[in-house]
């Protein structure tokens, strides 16, 4: 199965376009133009239930509210897409490439089957 990826909105949109470039076969939108912009301003529980909805994985740095969000739906019997966690302090926002193959590498290594998954980039 084709792995399927939201870019949160404070991911810079140039990552989906370079991840295009190393894993062409990879489903990635970034959330600005994912359903019509639809979720530009979502609360992460709204987000991460459109994610589970249409298969997506989200890629974000919102380690502040997503973990607990997450929790929440384990704790409900529900089940989510995945989130990929990165940080600024590892990837600054100039280091698009860098981000594309972390992300690549963690599609590699799980064979891009994130669902119910949390993974930190590295």
């Amino acid at each position: 199965m084709k792995a399927r990826l939201l870019l949160d909105s404070h991911v810079p949109a140039d990552v989906a376009d370079a991840l295009r470039g190393l894993c062409p076969d990879v489903n990635v939108e970034h959330v600005s133009v994912w359903q019509h912009g639809a979720y530009v301003n979502a609360t992460d529980d709204v987000l991460l239930e459109a994610c589970w909805q249409d298969g997506r994985a989200l890629v974000s740095k919102d380690r502040a509210t997503l973990p607990g969000w997450m929790a929440l739906r384990v704790a409900n019997g529900q089940e989510h897409g995945g989130v990929l966690f990165y940080d600024l302090e590892r990837f600054k926002a100039h280091q698009i490439g860098s981000l594309a193959r972390a992300i690549a590498l963690a599609l590699k290594r799980t064979k891009g089957k994130l669902a119910n998954r949390w993974i930190t980039l590295r």
